[in-house]
């Protein structure tokens, strides 16, 4: 029984440094896939292992981020009813250990970059960088925070772009922009219906934001996302039948919209986690793109 005992203590203790590091999160990485696969060279194994290495980076890079939001929101979280069950605010991980650990990550993610090329190591440092504005300045900044938010998306894929020595469209580094703001910004719109009068206390922000200069704002960044899509999708010659994956997108950006708005969770990762709907059109959407691209 103490073997046991001391084996689950073990078990909880590293499942809380993998809470910190919140590798759900990873998700968000997928977009520095882009590269490799709208340039149509996923085939290419020595530029799929270029773009997997990136892809890690970016999760290490990531993690040392989230650690860090975690240090300076610690007391703040303690006010969240989910956030507070986070390991540096329930007090499960002691904040020494999390900076500590957030270093390695750091020293690691850059570490692993060089193995590619420079360019993406000056990516993952500019990550790095406007994360560490972003969580000690433009955070309590209106619109300031959301764009900082839309400027980590576009250093995903910029990273796989470098990764793989690609250029990509114009309108998918727009696309991704407008749809990096509509999620920040449909969170923030949950994190206001949640929260309610004590949101401000939990994000100094939300109390420069109600609902409805959101609302207004999701709906010009939501026709932007499907516009720009649509100009990307009929844009190539070579492929022209990339426009009926826009279907894919139009259904998705919806269907975010209402879950958002008839259900109690607003978290973009969580909300295509658990989405049954949302993650059928996701693969549905990756699976055709890469039909059309390679054949």
């Amino acid at each position: 029984m103490e073997q046991y005992n001391i084996k689950q203590e073990k078990y909880s203790f590293y499942k809380e440094y993998i809470n910190l590091m919140r590798p759900k999160q990873y998700i968000k990485n997928l977009f520095v896939l882009s590269a490799i696969v709208f340039s149509g060279n996923i085939i290419h194994i020595n530029l799929f292992y270029k773009s997997m290495i990136a892809f890690i980076c970016f999760c290490l890079i990531s993690s040392a981020v989230y650690i860090l939001n975690d240090i300076v929101d610690i007391e703040k979280d303690k006010c969240h009813p989910k956030k507070c069950k986070r390991p540096l605010a329930s007090g499960a991980i002691k904040k020494e250990k999390a900076v500590i650990l957030g270093v390695v990550l750091v020293i690691a993610s850059i570490s692993l970059s060089l193995l590619v090329n420079l360019k993406l190591t000056a990516v993952i440092i500019l990550y790095l960088l406007n994360n560490i504005l972003y969580s000690f300045k433009l955070k309590n900044i209106v619109l300031l925070d959301v764009c900082s938010i839309a400027i980590g998306f576009i250093l995903r894929i910029l990273a796989g772009s470098v990764s793989v020595g690609v250029q990509l469209s114009n309108w998918i580094i727009l696309c991704t922009f407008f749809l990096s703001l509509f999620l920040g910004l449909g969170k923030r719109k949950k994190e206001i219906n949640t929260l309610k009068s004590s949101a401000g206390d939990h994000r100094k922000i939300l109390k420069d934001y109600n609902e409805e200069i959101i609302d207004q704002m999701i709906t010009v960044v939501q026709s932007c996302t499907i516009v720009c899509y649509a100009l990307y999708s009929t844009s190539s010659i070579d492929n022209p039948n990339m426009i009926f994956t826009t279907i894919f997108v139009i259904y998705g950006i919806f269907r975010y919209s209402y879950i958002i708005n008839i259900s109690d969770e607003g978290n973009p990762t969580d909300v295509v986690l658990n989405d049954t709907s949302l993650k059928i059109d996701v693969l549905l959407w990756v699976v055709t793109c890469v039909i059309i691209l390679l054949f």
